[in-house]
């Protein structure tokens, strides 16, 4: 192989290494501006991408909620049921939407979790409050 080939591999992976930065942050604005609530954790339920929205819901600053397990923000009586849905989901359950209670400073927030598996096992959940 040449140099000029190799040259010629390396700008098109720059570019393409370029393009996919670019998706990444559009995603990730399009992910923070949405209004509804969402939040990403890994199969153990631990935080790792929270928007906006759920930070109002969750009522906690956005760098508190990075690694924490998304367990401990629901209340103690309802854990062991978060945690048994969490491994549900995680085994393939197709039930994925239930009605939990957050502790929040504020005090107590009935939400709807809807949890969708995600590529590398993680999981997007949805959190809308109840009003």
């Amino acid at each position: 192989m040449e140099l000029a080939d190799l040259q010629g591999m390396w700008f098109k992976l720059q570019a393409q290494v370029e393009r996919l930065a670019e998706e990444r942050r559009q995603y990730l604005d399009f992910f923070e501006q949405s209004p509804e609530a969402y939040l990403v954790t890994d199969g153990l339920g631990r935080i790792s991408e929270v928007n906006g929205a759920a930070v109002d819901i969750l009522q906690r600053r956005k760098h508190l909620l990075r690694g924490k397990p998304l367990g401990v923000l629901v209340v103690v009586e309802e854990r062991a049921e978060f945690r048994h849905r969490l491994k549900a989901i995680v085994d393939g359950s197709t039930e994925r939407s239930w009605l939990a209670t957050i502790a929040a400073p504020e005090g107590r927030v009935e939400v709807t979790l809807t949890a969708r598996l995600m590529g590398a096992g993680g999981i997007c959940w949805r959190l809308q409050a109840m009003e």
